[in-house]
Order: C-alpha cells, then structure tokens, then sequence
C-alpha cells in the first residue's frame, strides 16, 4: 500500500510543478486560424494593423475578431496577386503574441537561437508569429509573402529567393 501512496504522491508533485499552459483564444479567417494571448493582444494588433486607404476595400463585421478576420484575408488575397500566386486550399496558423519578447521566445524555443525578430514564419510550424504592437502592414505582408511562396512551390524555394518575394509583397501591398 505504501508504494502505491508514494507513486501517488509523486504524480500529483509533478502535476503541480509542471508549468501552467499559456490560455490562448482563437478566431478563423478564410485563409488562416488567428490564435492571440488575450483580447487586448489581438487589440493592440488590429489598431498596430492599419490599413490606410485599403481599409474600404476589407470586408469586416462588428468585432474586433471580425475586423482582423477582414483584414488577414485581403492581406493574404492581395499578397497572391502581387505574387501571382493564386492558393485556394491555402491553411496557415498565425499566433498573435503580445510582446516582441514573446515572439523572440518562440523563436528561441523553436529553433534555439536569440533574435531580436518582432515577426517570422516557421515553415515546419506552418505558422507566423507576430508581436502585437508591431504588426505594420508592410510586416504582415511580407511574413505572409513568406507564406503563400512555401506553399505555391513543390520545393521550397532557396532563402535568398525566399526573401525577395517577401519583400517584394511587402513592397508593393499598398499599391
């Protein structure tokens, strides 16, 4: 009886010493599943995400989970134009941190190294993390330029190459 008391006793020390997990919420864009922190994460996103003159052309709704929704779909929309990169099956995870440090530790955690990235895109992830409070529109659309390049080619394309269509979205999403 003792040993079974210990082991439980034991279990029940791990759970209570294991690391709580981040609570997350999560809204759905044509393109993309949105996970942030917290409501005031995706918040400061959506007012960081300003759209200038595009803004007439986004289909929103009430929310702010609606506005952002809006807004990822035209971004990614219009970086396959600029691309010409037309995806209709097109499924990518972005997480919405609410620091650049909780970027920099996903990239850390990921891939092991110290950045000082406000925003990347993790092709083994499938994701793009971004930081709240930097989320220009020229960012955006240059990780989802990232984007829509992994999943339009068969093989990935070298990073060089990689980089410039980025950019190259990122250059030409207010146009």
């Amino acid at each position: 009886m003792k040993p079974l008391i210990s082991t439980i006793a034991l279990v029940l020390l791990c759970l209570a010493a294991w690391p709580p997990q981040a609570h997350t919420e999560e809204i759905r864009s044509r393109f993309a599943a949105v996970e942030y922190d917290d409501r005031d994460a995706l918040k400061d996103f959506n007012y960081a995400l300003y759209m200038g003159r595009l803004k007439n052309r986004i289909k929103t709704g009430d929310t702010i989970e609606d506005e952002v929704a809006g807004k990822m779909d035209f971004i990614v929309n219009r970086v396959m134009q600029i691309l010409e990169m037309h995806l209709h099956d097109l499924d990518f995870k972005i997480v919405i941190r609410g620091s650049k440090s909780g970027v920099q530790a996903d990239f850390k955690s990921l891939y092991n190294r110290d950045v000082k990235y406000i925003a990347f895109y993790s092709p083994s992830e499938n994701t793009v993390f971004f930081s709240a409070k930097n989320a220009k529109l020229t960012v955006v659309a240059h990780e989802i330029g990232h984007v829509v390049a992994e999943h339009y080619f068969d093989v990935s394309p070298p990073p060089r190459i990689h980089e410039v269509m980025a950019q190259y979205a990122e250059k030409h999403i207010s146009d």
